[in-house]
Formats: C-alpha cells, sequence, structure tokens
C-alpha cells in the first residue's frame, strides 16, 4: 500500500451502490469525503441516506465527512460542491471519483432524444463537468487520482443500451487523453468498467433476466459493491497505473 495522499476524496453519486462503498473505502483509508447525492427516481430519501453515511464513516473511521446536494449535468452545482469539499477540508483534493451515471435499458431507435441526451449529460459530460473543477487544485498540488466509472458498455457494447455504451466508452477514451495531458503534474486518471454488480440497477431487473446475466458470466454469479471498492482502492494506490480501464466483471468480456 502507497502512502495516502494529502488531501481529501469527493464521489459524485455516493449515497449507495457503488458510491457508498467507495466512501467507506476511502475513508478506511483516512481521507476525509464529500459525499454527493441527488434525489432521483429510484430514491426519494437521498438526503437521509446520505447523511446517515457520512455519520457513519465519522463514526466508524474518524474522518471527516459532509453531504452536498449536485446534480452533475449542472456545473454551478459542480462548483458548489467542489467550493463546499474546500471549505471543509482545504484546497487539497486528493481524489475525484465520478461515479454518478444513470441507464434505461431501450432500444435506441425507440429512445427519445432528451432521454439519450440526459444520458450523455449525466454518464459523461458531468464527469467532465467534475473533472474540469478539481483540475486547478490538483495541478496546483502536483498530485492527485481521478477515477471515472465506466462499464462493460463501454468496453463491448450492450444492445439496449447504445446510449450508455456511449456514454460510458466516451468516458474511456476521455480516461486515456487526461492520463496523457496529466502525467507530468503526478496526476494519474484511470478507469473502472464493472460488470453485473449487486446494485439498485440488478435488483430492479426481472428474476429471470438476472439468472441469464449469472449464466453468461464465467464465474456464474454476480458481483458486489465490495469488489469495485476494491478496485478503487488499488488504483489509487498504484503509483505507476495510469490510463487504464480494469473492469471486474466475472469474466463477461473474455
Amino acid at each position: 500500500m502507497s502512502k495516502k495522499m494529502d488531501g481529501f476524496a469527493i464521489v459524485t453519486g455516493a449515497f449507495r451502490g457503488l458510491g457508498a462503498a467507495m466512501i467507506r473505502q476511502l475513508a478506511k483509508e483516512g481521507y476525509d469525503v464529500v459525499i454527493d447525492y441527488i434525489d432521483d427516481q429510484f430514491d426519494s430519501n437521498a438526503v437521509e441516506k446520505a447523511q446517515a453515511l457520512a455519520d457513519e464513516v465519522k463514526k466508524e473511521y474518524g474522518v471527516g465527512a459532509i453531504i452536498v446536494k449536485a446534480d452533475v449535468t449542472d456545473y454551478a452545482q459542480c462548483q458548489k460542491m467542489v467550493d463546499e469539499g474546500v471549505k471543509a477540508f482545504g484546497d487539497k483534493i486528493a481524489v475525484l471519483i465520478n461515479n454518478a451515471g444513470i441507464a434505461n435499458g431501450t432500444l435506441f431507435a425507440e429512445c427519445k432524444k432528451e432521454d439519450f441526451e440526459k444520458m450523455i449529460a449525466v454518464n459523461l459530460v458531468g464527469s467532465m463537468y467534475c473533472t474540469h473543477l478539481v483540475l486547478p487544485y490538483m495541478m496546483k498540488a502536483k498530485q492527485g487520482c481521478i477515477i471515472n466509472q465506466s462499464s462493460v458498455g463501454g468496453v463491448m457494447g450492450v444492445a439496449t443500451q447504445a446510449d450508455y455504451s456511449a456514454s460510458k466508452a466516451g468516458l474511456i477514451g476521455f480516461t486515456k487523453a487526461l492520463a496523457k495531458e496529466l502525467g507530468g503534474f503526478n496526476i494519474r486518471v484511470n478507469a473502472i468498467a464493472p460488470g453485473m454488480i449487486n446494485t439498485i440497477m440488478i435488483a430492479s431487473q426481472r428474476p429471470e433476466d438476472v439468472e441469464m446475466l449469472k449464466s453468461v458470466t464465467p464465474l456464474g454469479k454476480i458481483g458486489e459493491p465490495s469488489d469495485i471498492s476494491n478496485c478503487m482502492s488499488y488504483i489509487l494506490n498504484a503509483d505507476f497505473l495510469t490510463g487504464q480501464t480494469i473492469s471486474p466483471n466475472g469474466g463477461l468480456t473474455i
């Protein structure tokens, strides 16, 4: 394990699922954390869950934790999130996890224009907004780790998820280009491309569809959020790793 970087961490879409698992791992490694949340179609109790997560990691790991409501498709709200973190923890931003994302599962020919525009806005442009806002701090400190949450959809393409796959493939290209731009500043940029993970998106699927997903995965199972937070921890502490996409997927992309 490498020495913890000086500074705090921001995780978007962080109050549940993969985001919450990564918040817990970051706190375990000693990072003060900014927990981004927003009410959405799945959950109207986001603020309560975000605050409960903040209270949990403060008590369990003795770190600082704040919650900030910010829609990543709004640059001004992303600026507020960064500003609140700097106000609470100082001007050294060590880690940014661009985790906020949505999916729909619709044939592209049947997608509404506003639906695929929103997909790109949340999954790709939102990550670009947040990255753009933290870079001045990371470049000044000459250190930082940015992790973009891609997907197997961005690696191999998934039917009924063309817009989702496009947004996640875009994140991989963004990751590679930024890694080349920022290496001289000791800022590492990598991506995680999860396979089928046990989150609210899987929970909303029909049981027979989940069994089908298991059957086409060589390990024969659905992954857990901890599989992704463990991958994040590896990337965070792998000082010679940049521009890479790591895909914990049970062998799905073989």
